[in-house]
């Protein structure tokens, strides 16, 4: 490869500052060129596998998806500040119901069979996050350039996720994850297990928006494949003093509730702080 790439890590705007990474910075206009980058990235990837149409695309060739400005993200850029990589993170509490995660819109999820069996075993993970005083999140939005494919990058990019995990305290997570260029037996060598209710486990089903064999595959932040604990270390250090960026609140509602609908979403100011009221 010609160019080098570094890691940015996009926050949502929520966020506080606690020290767990090198420094918090609000820069609007940087944040919003990264997510820009980020979904053109997944959009010519996407559209390219067949997993998308393009009328899933928006007027710049982006895939949005729903979400993105609540979710954490990890990025590879390159010295031209092009997003060449990316994994996103929606970092839930343990008390989440199960309604509200994106794992119960898998098709597996809404099987008349199969669904009650997800719903037994993301439960039981969630009381595990509780009892363990964990997050549980939810990771998806893998995207990587074709030419950045079978190189350190894509090994990255996934491993990344445990390093993550670790500077926040640890989670249990989940994916729904593509048998397409063998993205999920990969998933499964850096630590992932498929779903398993009473001791049964979760076969890989058909998904018929994105046209291929899915599994829905869970984490332990504890126990990564024992092979990959020295890159995780690594990554570890280099994410501990990485620039976090995030937008600003207020943008961030403003965009939120464009999402939902004007129908739904009002704002009260009081004071010096704007207030998101979401209406059922």
């Amino acid at each position: 490869m010609r160019h080098n790439y570094h890691f940015q890590l996009l926050a949502p705007p929520q966020t506080r500052p606690d020290g767990t990474f090198g420094r918090s910075k609000i820069n609007e206009q940087l944040y919003g060129h990264y997510l820009s980058s980020m979904q053109r990235l997944r959009g010519r990837v996407y559209l390219k596998d067949g997993a998308i149409r393009h009328c899933e695309l928006d007027e710049e060739d982006r895939f949005r998806m729903r979400g993105d400005e609540q979710s954490w993200h990890f990025l590879l850029v390159e010295d031209d500040q092009n997003v060449i990589g990316c994994a996103r993170y929606l970092v839930h509490p343990n008390t989440v119901l199960y309604e509200r995660l994106r794992i119960a819109d898998a098709a597996q999820a809404k099987d008349l069979y199969w669904g009650p069996k997800v719903r037994r075993a993301v439960e039981a993970d969630l009381r595990r996050a509780r009892a363990w005083n964990q997050s549980y999140v939810e990771i998806g939005g893998w995207a990587l350039a074709e030419e950045w494919r079978g190189t350190k990058a894509a090994l990255e990019i996934l491993v990344a996720s445990y390093a993550l995990a670790h500077l926040w305290g640890g989670c249990i997570a989940s994916c729904m994850a593509t048998v397409r260029h063998c993205s999920s037996s990969m998933l499964r060598r850096i630590g992932g297990n498929s779903l398993e209710v009473s001791g049964e486990t979760l076969p890989a089903y058909e998904d018929p928006h994105y046209g291929c064999p899915m599994e829905l595959l869970r984490f332990d932040s504890r126990s990564p494949a024992q092979r990959f604990v020295p890159l995780i270390d690594q990554l570890k250090a280099r994410l501990a003093s990485a620039t976090v960026l995030r937008a600003r609140r207020e943008q961030f509602s403003r965009n939120f509730a464009m999402e939902l609908g004007a129908e739904h979403v009002s704002f009260l100011r009081r004071g010096a702080t704007l207030q998101l009221v979401v209406r059922p």
